[in-house]
């Protein structure tokens, strides 16, 4: 796989992404624990910028040349025909001290452990609080090597040889991607999946099993709904490796039964954006879990998993039942933007507008979360069925129901044909059309004439069919922003959710016709971002982005692609 223009590379926590206006890299990352950059300066222009299994080649006008790699957690970035300053500022998370080890390599106290870091020339590196800066005059050439513990032995050798680091990458890959065949887009985005898993180096508290980041450029610990879309791409690829991935989420399920938001590789990160002495908030995500855990078993059947994650699933349903239904209407409400999943959707600008309480919005009944609940109890039941708790099953059934019904009576709006989230307190609805309502489809709680109705929503070009589909607020709304986070911005869980919520009522062709259209978009850029502009389908936000492999998941549903020849076993 060869590509034109890509900047950024990563291996297991580290990662690194290129500068594109001077020579030298505009992010080094080492997980949560470090972040840095190191840049030159030069008034030139690139000739070229080639991405293949090895790393990334640059070459520039005036005849400077970069080759940046890595492979786990070795990374090695030269730089020859260059003469100049290189400069850097790297924040270090709990850092603890800066000393040396034999052979002038560098040693960072992190609160993850240890980092080491050795270049020549050799660099001059101040300490300064919360991290330090360094600085090397090159003269023709330089060479970086950063290193986590697991690789300290090659750091040397890496130095004196860089391309030990990109032929034990070739190797990695090679192996990683074998038995996948078929379109770029869909070569792509496996490497994006299956490179984005990693492991925390020397064990961790809370991240105890190997799990996929979101992103390696941004987003560098789990979240709880990314890593269950992750595990449904992932079961096609290997089960086990999908059900491992959920392992850390039921492992950090609070005593309450909360499954957190997200779970921190610093906890010091946690504290600084949460407020919170721990790995995980207070909050929640969008309860995809019970769907995950659905896909996988249905590919492989593991009664030991199936157990672990009903306990789960039922302690969870329990929170959501006493903490999120205060008038017990069993329809359950969110509390925070932020666990929403859908961040500064409009959705819910009017619930926080004026709030001086404690919860930054007034609680809202959303379409999405309800839908989800609903799915979530036809699972428990499904799963219970199948252990032989028929009492159980019948239960969650019945709970099932009493949500659906209630989300018809309260959330579908007649005159406009479309459901709507609704405030708690006295069932008003929030008129701002989103795909949260398509969800009702993915669920099977529309009826077929709703159905029909939303159908039309989807495909209208004022609302939802834009360039790039299904934006995340419909373009007619006065919010609307074609490039605005979730204020416009199209998703590609929220394509997979109407894609199959489209299949789910016979809408076969529409469901193609969707697929096909997103594809295409993907394709141009060959991009698997984090979202895309709906006016154009320019790729948006973080690169190399897990849930957008859902399209993975499209593609072979649609019949265009077949799953890895073989199921392929990573070494944990």
């Amino acid at each position: 796989m060869r590509i034109v223009g890509k900047h950024e590379i990563a291996g297991n926590i580290t990662s690194a992404i290129l500068d594109q206006a001077n020579v030298g890299l505009s992010r080094i990352f080492y997980g949560e624990y470090l972040e840095g950059e190191l840049r030159g300066g030069i008034k030139d222009y690139v000739l070229s910028v080639v991405w293949d299994y090895g790393g990334v080649r640059r070459v520039w006008r005036g005849g400077a040349r970069e080759h940046l790699s890595i492979y786990e957690d070795l990374l090695i970035y030269t730089l020859a025909g260059y003469s100049g300053d290189l400069n850097g500022s790297f924040r270090v998370r709990g850092l603890s001290g800066i000393g040396s080890r034999e052979g002038d390599v560098v040693e960072v106290k992190h609160e993850g452990g240890l980092l080491y870091i050795k270049a020549h020339p050799e660099p001059t590196i101040v300490t300064e609080e919360g991290g330090f800066r360094l600085s090397v005059k090159v003269d023709g050439s330089f060479k970086l090597v950063l290193s986590g513990p697991d690789q300290l032995r090659y750091v040397k050798a890496a130095l004196e040889d860089p391309s030990i680091v990109e032929v034990r990458r070739r190797g990695w890959l090679s192996s990683l991607l074998s038995g996948i065949n078929g379109s770029d887009l869909y070569r792509y985005c496996w490497y994006v999946i299956l490179t984005n898993r990693c492991r925390v180096p020397g064990g961790h508290p809370a991240l105890k099993r190997p799990f996929t980041m979101p992103s390696k450029y941004v987003f560098r610990h789990q979240w709880l709904w990314d890593s269950s879309f992750h595990a449904i791409v992932l079961s096609y690829y290997d089960p086990a490796l999908a059900m491992g991935e959920l392992e850390n989420l039921l492992a950090n399920q609070k005593p309450d039964g909360r499954i957190p938001h997200e779970i921190f590789m610093s906890r010091e990160a946690c504290k600084s954006f949460w407020g919170v002495d721990d790995y995980s908030p207070w909050t929640t995500q969008p309860p995809v879990l019970a769907i995950a855990v659905d896909r996988v078993l249905s590919v492989k059947w593991d009664e030991d998993f199936a157990r672990r994650a009903l306990e789960a699933l039922i302690r969870y349903d329990m929170w959501f039942r006493s903490q999120r239904d205060n008038d017990s209407d069993h329809l359950y409400s969110y509390l925070n933007p932020l666990e929403t999943g859908w961040d500064d959707s409009p959705r819910w600008d009017e619930a926080s507008r004026g709030v001086r309480s404690i919860d930054p919005m007034k609680p809202v009944e959303a379409v999405d979360l309800n839908s989800l609940i609903y799915l979530q109890r036809r699972i428990i039941a499904k799963v219970a069925r199948r252990l032989g708790e028929v009492k159980l099953a019948e239960d969650y059934e019945d709970l099932a129901d009493k949500t659906a019904h209630a989300v018809i009576k309260y959330m579908w709006d007649d005159d406009s044909g479309f459901f709507y989230d609704i405030f708690e307190e006295g069932h008003g609805k929030i008129r701002v059309k989103t795909p949260a309502a398509f969800l009702t489809m993915f669920a099977g709680i529309a009826t077929g004439e709703q159905a029909e109705r939303l159908v039309a929503h989807i495909f209208n070009p004022r609302e939802f069919w834009t360039t790039f589909p299904i934006p995340s607020v419909s373009a007619d709304e006065p919010s609307y922003n074609p490039e605005g986070y979730w204020r416009g911005r199209s998703w590609i869980n929220l394509v997979w959710f109407t894609y199959h919520g489209l299949r789910n009522y016979g809408y076969f062709r529409e469901a193609s016709q969707l697929a096909r259209r997103v594809i295409e978009a993907m394709e141009r850029a060959l991009s698997c971002s984090e979202n895309y502009n709906s006016a154009t389908g320019q790729p948006m936000g973080a690169r190399d982005f897990g849930w957008s492999t859902l399209v993975i998941d499209i593609m072979i549903s649609e019949g265009l692609e077949a799953p890895p020849r073989r199921p392929m076993l990573e070494v944990e």
